[in-house]
């Protein structure tokens, strides 16, 4: 014999199978009626409901002391002064890659008329420094070669650790040459791995004696940090200079006054100031093949 129990437990499948058999053969459009009728019963207990979120958040602004009413405010004025400046930045971007874009398209036009790249290419000149001026601003040094050699005003010098300066003074049987500490030697450079000019500009030796520069024209889209330091190097756009010649390293950089560029400080090489040998840079033109 069948318990009781047992069939208890078979009750409600029992009711689920006729339900299901019934709402099968209920005609579809009764069944949409039943739908809509029940969204309907619905929709006054969801109105009810959104009426006391409502009505939750009003009563929890009006109990705001004053002070809290005063940090809202203070902080919808941040994050409006925020957005107008977040516009104001997104105007300089704008602005900023236009000029790009004709820069670029000019260099790309002067390279093709003059043929700058592999025209010049360049003889060392190895010479020893006689006279070291370190002190102050103006730094110099004289070297133990003129014009006798072939070398002229203008020439490129770099040593062991990267650019040194250019020669601004020629004696038959000495020169001087501006070291790139001093303020008044400029010229254009890259950041390694990114071909788009800057501008260096020569800062002096700290009382320390850590020789330093100036970089500027810098896009904002170059962010060196103390962990990663960019390298700068020359460029042959300033005509002194080949391509890739270390300057310096640059840890970390600020935004002009017209917020469209960056600066910073550039690390010059810690044995600038006690260079012994040097070499000249000396443009030699080389024949096209065609």
């Amino acid at each position: 014999m069948v318990k009781k129990s047992d069939r208890r437990k078979k009750r409600p499948f029992l009711y689920l199978g006729l339900f299901i058999i019934v709402w099968w053969l209920i005609p579809n459009g009764a069944k949409l009626l039943t739908k809509s009728a029940f969204r309907e019963f619905q929709a006054p207990i969801w109105e009810i409901s959104s009426r006391v979120d409502d009505l939750t958040h009003y009563w929890g602004h009006m109990s705001d002391t004053k002070q809290t009413l005063i940090e809202k405010g203070r902080e919808f004025a941040r994050i409006k002064s925020d957005v107008e400046i977040q516009k104001v930045r997104a105007n300089e971007l704008e602005y900023e890659i236009k000029r790009l874009k004709r820069l670029r398209n000019s260099i790309e036009s002067l390279n093709s008329s003059i043929n700058l790249d592999p025209s010049i290419q360049y003889k060392s000149i190895i010479a020893r420094v006689s006279v070291r001026k370190m002190s102050g601003w103006w730094q110099q040094v004289t070297i133990r070669k003129g014009q006798s050699y072939g070398i002229e005003k203008g020439y490129g010098v770099v040593f062991n650790g990267g650019v040194l300066g250019r020669i601004t003074n020629v004696d038959n049987r000495s020169s001087e040459i501006e070291i790139i500490t001093n303020p008044n030697f400029r010229i254009v450079a890259h950041f390694a791995n990114d071909r788009r000019p800057v501008t260096f500009q020569g800062n002096g030796i700290d009382l320390g004696g850590q020789a330093h520069g100036l970089v500027s024209d810098v896009p904002h889209d170059i962010t060196p940090t103390k962990e990663e330091p960019i390298k700068l190097i020359s460029s042959s756009l300033g005509g002194n200079f080949p391509h890739g010649v270390p300057i310096g390293m640059v840890y970390s950089l600020e935004g002009e006054k017209e917020g469209l560029f960056k600066t910073g400080k550039v690390i010059l090489d810690s044995t600038i100031n006690q260079v012994h040998e040097i070499a000249i840079l000396k443009p030699k033109i080389i024949a096209s093949s065609e």
